[in-house]
């Protein structure tokens, strides 16, 4: 009998935290803070202030004022610093106290932790491990959503469920057919076997769609008319916070291939929730509207993976031993089961830098 490998397989715990803190995570769209803003956010189970500075540089640094706790983030900006709404205390962009209004000095200890960030439009990334270790030539960066031979969309969502249960549902399409086959209307995805791989850390699945017409979701802005082409389905699972997908379609009629991409970027808040930032995008169908549909289809499509992934998270908080639910995989879920090795590699490459 042909298995996957580790077919019998133990469904998350919410009890235990999984994710790695050295590693850029989105935080935030770039458009999501000003310099007025003061932006909160949980990420990795801490709470985070994003603002920016009057040179246009965004900073990050605890959502806690060291006196009493209130959230900065119910504060004002003063300048480039943050007061507190409670009594006054006063924080720079590194998260040091640098005004007490009832005393001339302020405590060495009164500060809270800053966090580097990097700006790679559309995205604003977070490292939340080790500041020494943050590299910021490594945080990803889409430069073709700058290009204007691309039209994209993106959205955030909070969805309440584990991070890797949405890391999972992107790795196996087979769902397509059934969670979405009112919106995307993909309905060959299961028709065609996933080529796997896991080289360098990264998790890969090919699907090819050979002479065949194409599916709406991709053929809306192309009008091909039923006409027969090559569709390569390439995914990748970059690291826990980052997967990218690419459509790679080549028409016998046009020389260079139609390109489309989605890309997948998930941020812990707990255990139990995560932010969720999508993109999707196309280097074909460039007029100035191209149409609503084009985000509509995909909101629509992610807030029926968002329902099933919290039905399946919601069980699994109610019950007293998550571990006690055996899941069973099937073929289509080596990506998935790929993925939670992946996890395992950075949880453990972490834990080894840290002794």
């Amino acid at each position: 009998m042909n298995r996957p490998n580790g077919a019998a397989c133990q469904p998350y715990d919410p009890r235990v935290s999984n994710f790695p803190r050295q590693l850029w995570w989105v935080a935030a769209h770039s458009a999501q803070i000003t310099a007025d803003s003061l932006v909160s956010r949980k990420l990795l189970g801490v709470d985070v202030l994003l603002s920016r500075r009057a040179d246009g540089t965004v900073w990050a640094i605890e959502d806690r004022c060291v006196h009493r706790g209130l959230p900065l983030s119910m504060g004002w900006k003063q300048g480039d610093e943050v007061v507190c709404r409670y009594h006054g205390f006063r924080y720079d962009t590194e998260g040091k106290v640098t005004c007490i209004p009832t005393q001339n000095a302020c405590p060495k200890t009164a500060r809270v932790d800053s966090f580097p960030v990097v700006e790679n439009p559309p995205f604003v990334w977070i490292w939340m491990g080790d500041p020494a270790a943050a590299d910021p030539a490594q945080a990803p960066d889409f430069a073709w959503l700058r290009d204007p031979g691309w039209v994209w969309a993106s959205r955030h969502m909070n969805v309440r469920s584990n991070y890797m249960l949405l890391k999972e549902n992107v790795l196996d399409l087979t769902h397509f057919p059934f969670a979405h086959k009112s919106t995307f209307g993909a309905l060959d995805d299961y028709e065609s076997a996933a080529e796997f791989s896991y080289e360098d850390g990264v998790v890969t699945f090919v699907k090819r769609f050979m002479d065949q017409p194409l599916s709406p979701i991709y053929d809306r802005d192309l009008n091909l008319g039923g006409r027969h082409v090559d569709r390569i389905d390439m995914g990748k699972s970059i690291s826990p916070a980052e997967h990218f997908f690419t459509a790679t379609i080549r028409d016998p009629m046009r020389e260079e291939p139609y390109l489309f991409r989605f890309q997948h970027l998930t941020t812990p808040q707990t255990n139990s929730s995560h932010h969720y930032w999508w993109v999707i995008s196309r280097n074909y169908g460039l007029d100035p509207h191209p149409g609503e549909w084009f985000e509509q289809i995909a909101s629509t499509a992610f807030r029926e993976d968002k329902e099933i992934l919290e039905a399946i998270q919601l069980r699994l908080n109610e019950s007293p031993d998550p571990t006690r639910m055996p899941e069973v995989s099937a073929i289509a879920d080596r990506g998935g089961l790929l993925a939670r090795r992946q996890l395992r590699h950075f949880l453990e490459r972490e834990q080894a830098s840290a002794t």
